[in-house]
């Protein structure tokens, strides 16, 4: 199975071009570093080494002026020369015939013969020692000869440890810092761009405005405009997808109404022996109309609609009063009484498909209530949350089908004919495109079923604000 590649993040990529060139520089540091304290610790040893052969040569001495040179060095003095402890050191006179005059006679091998004046360094190997040879040559009157000294390196290697240790672990502390410094830098630095993807991410399906850019850096301010162009251009579409579904509605309701128009009057017209034929076909019309209004109704609640719509703030008590007139029809031809109870309710939201909402819920009951009983339709407050619920004394539905009545389509098994099971889906679009939720409830005393929509609520003030 092949893994798709997903791009590493902004934030990852700037720790990588940073951290990159930061740990090249820490190896030159090291590099460069350790090779400058290295070669001031040798020319220190240099030095001391440089010395010991002095203060040699300034021990040579001849009896006349043409006799040998000889190495007045007191027992205790080369004592002391060879009694170090780290190193061992060797040194040996040699005369210009290079024949050795005093000292150890494993360094005749050395041909180190420096100029009068200049002493020269050499790097050898005596047996299985690693040794350090300074050569210093010393003339008096006619007579010259070379003093060589000789060390082993291990204070050299020692000294040389302690400081590669040294280094890297100074380089690496101040690039472990510098690294940290970057990653918060780089945390903060993308902060904004954090910021707004956390607003976008807050945003509700219908909230078309535009991204502020006063915050946002100046790298990321073309994102922020294409993205508000492409804000824009869906507000375009939803509006023109509302601007559809309000027309088809209207081409729609025009001409089934009028068809249902025409076969009430054809009724009274025609034969007795025809007319059920023709009530049962203006019971198809009605059903047909009424189930284009509820795929349209459930179309235009849809979010790709409902995005566009302008929401405003009102009282769901001015909703079921200005509706209380639209359900008494359907109400008397059932045989069902409608009690109205509102209480200050106040929303924000789109009036319309809060009508849609309710007469849906309102139909729904009277559907179902048995003729003579008492339907129910009341709203109020509760703590920060307005609702409005509608309450019907029919034969109520068992708690575990509760959610699915609010599917498309669906319809418990008991119900009455003529129903297209879209009202309670509808119900659902509407709530859920007001940040609100629905819930089923059994009825009083457990018959019935009371049906509940709870809304985010606003205050009264903006309320008022809002009608003025």
């Amino acid at each position: 199975m092949r893994l798709a590649w997903r791009p590493a993040s902004l934030r990852v990529r700037l720790m990588g071009l940073l951290a990159v060139p930061l740990l090249l520089v820490l190896a030159v540091s090291v590099v460069a570093d350790y090779r400058t304290a290295v070669s001031l610790t040798d020319a220190t040893f240099d030095r001391a080494l440089l010395g010991t052969a002095m203060a040699l040569a300034s021990r040579l001495e001849s009896d006349d002026d043409d006799g040998p040179l000889e190495l007045d060095l007191p027992p205790a003095a080369e004592a002391i020369l060879r009694g170090e402890e780290t190193d061992a050191v060797r040194y040996a006179v040699v005369d210009s015939e290079r024949h050795l005059i005093a000292g150890d006679p494993d360094l005749l091998s050395s041909d180190l013969r420096p100029p009068p004046g200049t002493p020269g360094y050499r790097d050898a190997r005596l047996g299985d020692l690693s040794m350090r040879v300074v050569a210093v040559t010393h003339e008096s009157h006619k007579l010259k000869a070379t003093v060589l000294v000789a060390e082993t390196t291990h204070k050299r290697d020692q000294a040389t440890a302690r400081i590669l240790q040294t280094v890297i672990g100074s380089n690496l502390l101040l690039i472990a810092t510098a690294l940290g410094l970057v990653y918060f830098g780089v945390r903060l630095g993308l902060r904004p761009l954090d910021e707004l993807g956390r607003q976008i991410d807050q945003r509700g399906a219908e909230d078309f405005r535009p991204v502020p850019t006063a915050a946002i850096p100046a790298e990321a301010r073309p994102l922020a405009a294409a993205l508000n162009r492409l804000l824009t251009r869906l507000e375009a579409a939803g509006q023109a997808q509302q601007s559809f579904l309000s027309a088809a509605a209207h081409q729609l309701r025009t001409p089934l109404a009028g068809l249902q128009t025409q076969l009430d009057l054809a009724n009274q017209d025609l034969p007795a022996e025809v007319r059920p034929r023709l009530t049962r076909l203006r019971d198809s019309v009605a059903r047909l109309n009424h189930f284009v209004r509820q795929m349209l109704a459930l179309a235009r609640s849809s979010p790709e609609a409902a995005a566009a719509m302008s929401f405003q703030t009102m009282d769901l008590s001015d909703l079921l009063e200005d509706c209380a007139s639209d359900f008494l029809d359907g109400a008397l031809a059932r045989g069902l009484e409608l009690a109205f109870e509102p209480a200050p309710a106040p929303v924000t939201g789109a009036p319309w498909l809060l009508r849609e909402m309710l007469a849906n819920l309102v139909d729904n009951a009277i559907a179902h209530g048995p003729p003579g009983s008492l339907v129910v339709i009341r709203c109020g407050t509760d703590d920060t949350e307005a609702w409005i619920e509608v309450e019907d004394a029919g034969p109520g539905i068992p708690l575990a089908e509760a959610e699915r009545l609010f599917e498309p389509f669906y319809r418990p098994r008991g119900s009455p004919p003529g129903g297209s099971g879209l009202g309670l889906a509808i119900v659902r679009e509407v709530a859920e495109r007001h940040q609100g939720r629905v819930a089923f409830h059994p009825g009083p005393e457990g018959r019935g079923a009371r049906v509940r929509v709870v809304f985010p609520s606003v205050t009264k003030s903006a309320c008022q604000d809002s009608e003025g």
